[in-house]
């Protein structure tokens, strides 16, 4: 059986998509969007892991190229939107994936720059590339937007998490205000939550979190995001904007510390 092509003739943008040695959910998103039909640019920091992103695509009879730039600088984030629309001729779908994450020192400890860094590519990147992108979308009445944020944006139960959860709850507020302002253009706007994903650098650390059981069943495949991503940019899909929706299998409705899962610096699940 052939798979559904909705997002086909489509052009998608996915920043931190990048596919390093330890991988990531932005890498499994433009996969999957790719698997959806949509022409995929591929943005990372690293022109080696956008490249690698790109090649997993072409195999896979995909359109992909790598766009490099820096989020969190605002130059940067304009010409990686112009270079995504000089080559393919519009934009439809952007995903605001790139982020810092790991867990770094008490907040009575924690150096200002390490604030100002973290908080640059994880909250005002997406603002950067959101405005870029809308100067495209707006005038073709037609955009998909998704915003990935963090299941700490509205639940933490750890240490050393204090520039990532700021942003990521940021992230909600700029998610639910675009949304608002661009509904009469056709665009959504949504944020996903997710937990912790199953990449290549989870399995090396813990492999015991493959099991899934208790709170260790919110540690998901990376390529599940992309499936979400996918139904929300659907052309019919239009109603649902401004949504915060969690990626967490149900369980921030069942326990009280997500400290259970024992993050710790330098080995954190990368979400």
């Amino acid at each position: 059986m052939a798979e559904e092509r909705w997002l086909e003739g489509m052009v998608a943008l996915v920043t931190g998509a990048g596919r390093g040695e330890d991988g990531g959910g932005g890498a499994g998103i433009a996969r999957h969007l790719a698997r959806r039909g949509a022409r995929i640019a591929v943005n990372d920091i690293s022109e080696e892991f956008a490249q690698a992103t790109v090649e997993q695509i072409r195999q896979r009879g995909g359109d992909a190229i790598a766009v490099v730039g820096d989020v969190s600088n605002p130059v940067d984030a304009d010409r990686i939107v112009d270079e995504t629309v000089r080559h393919y001729g519009r934009i439809d779908i952007l995903v605001n994936n790139a982020a810092i994450s790991g867990l770094i020192p008490a907040v009575e400890r924690l150096p200002d720059e390490i604030w100002h860094h973290q908080l640059a590519v994880d909250l005002d990147g997406p603002f950067y590339m959101s405005r870029a992108a809308l100067r495209y979308m707006i005038p073709q009445r037609f955009g998909r937007i998704v915003n990935i944020s963090s299941f700490a944006a509205v639940r933490t139960g750890f240490v050393g998490g204090v520039t990532y959860t700021t942003a990521k709850t940021g992230l909600l507020g700029l998610t639910r205000q675009l949304a608002y302002e661009v509904a009469q253009y056709g665009i959504t706007v949504n944020a996903l939550m997710p937990t912790g994903l199953l990449n290549p650098r989870v399995l090396r650390l813990r492999p015991d979190w493959v099991q899934g059981e208790g709170p260790y069943r919110a540690i998901h495949p990376e390529e599940e995001l992309g499936w979400i991503v996918a139904y929300l940019c659907h052309p019919s899909m239009t109603a649902i904007s401004g949504a915060a929706i969690p990626v967490d299998r149900g369980v921030s409705n069942g326990i009280g510390d997500f400290a259970e899962l024992k993050w710790r610096s330098g080995k954190d699940t990368g979400e």
